[in-house]
């Protein structure tokens, strides 16, 4: 009888099937019974299923099968990767990879090489230049300009200054986290960012007071941004296209180093 794990193989590919693998001399066989998560926090599983396609793409263009894969070529994957990308993420594209492998029965396709491969990029890889100090980012925040962008800006660097929170924890943040009273406004946040994932899991409130000057406050600023931007559900810090228009999208989970760098930086040449 034939497996569920195999048919939903063949739908994907036939030379993915496991008949197929073997007679191409792959080591890798399909594990039995293996269940996918049913846990895993939504946030993750959209890192898990942009890292899969983008192996997908990998093996198209270097003609190789990519599910299952063999463990040659994700260590190939990986180090024609390293260059341009942090360690942590590294691992989560594995970890991405060998999900995909489990959900359709597979034994993960990593060996010595591959790990290797990860080793080496910790060792070479950049130290980590040190946050900027809530002193700093409080400066940036005032010195925001009072455009759409500059509004924006002052209102996450402000709450960075206020909060101590990290960049994933900012911008995971919805409307539907905040409760503004006359005194503050509570943030609920959803977990801690781990190499760019935030696990939806961990749930904190965090309470920010409002201060005087108004010019200063984070809260005065936060609210400013939503009544300017219209935003009055889901995300909460918002792309902003090149025509002035904010749209939907949240920032990526980089946008807030990018933004005091950006700001940093016009403050210098000013």
């Amino acid at each position: 009888m034939r497996t569920e794990a195999a048919e939903k193989t063949d739908s994907l590919d036939p030379s993915a099937r496991p008949e197929a693998a073997a007679a191409s001399g792959s080591a890798l066989e399909p594990v039995a019974g293996v269940e996918p998560s049913r846990s895993r926090a939504a946030t993750t599983r959209r890192y898990y299923a942009a890292d899969w396609a983008a192996f997908q793409a990998w093996c198209r263009a270097e003609a190789c099968q990519a599910l299952p894969a063999a463990a040659v070529s994700v260590a190939a994957y990986l180090e024609a990767d390293a260059a341009k990308r942090r360690p942590g993420t590294l691992r989560r594209r594995l970890a991405a990879i060998g999900d995909k492998h489990h959900q359709l029965g597979y034994a993960a396709p990593e060996d010595a090489a591959v790990r290797n491969i990860l080793c080496q990029a910790r060792r070479h890889a950049a130290p980590n230049a040190p946050p900027p100090s809530a002193a700093w980012l409080a400066g940036m925040a005032a010195a925001c300009p009072g455009d759409l962008a500059g509004t924006r800006d002052r209102a996450l660097l402000g709450l960075a200054a206020a909060t101590g929170l990290g960049r994933g924890a900012l911008i995971a943040l919805d409307v539907e986290d905040l409760r503004f009273d006359a005194a503050s406004v509570a943030l609920r946040t959803r977990g801690r960012a781990v190499d760019a994932v935030v696990d939806d899991a961990l749930v904190d409130t965090v309470t920010v007071t409002r201060r005087l000057p108004v010019t200063a406050c984070p809260v005065h600023a936060l609210a400013d941004w939503l009544l300017v931007s219209d935003t009055g559900f889901g995300p909460v810090f918002r792309k902003i296209d090149r025509w002035g228009n904010v749209e939907h999208r949240r920032l990526g989970t980089d946008a807030l180093r990018r933004i005091w760098q950006r700001r940093a930086l016009s403050a210098n040449q000013a």
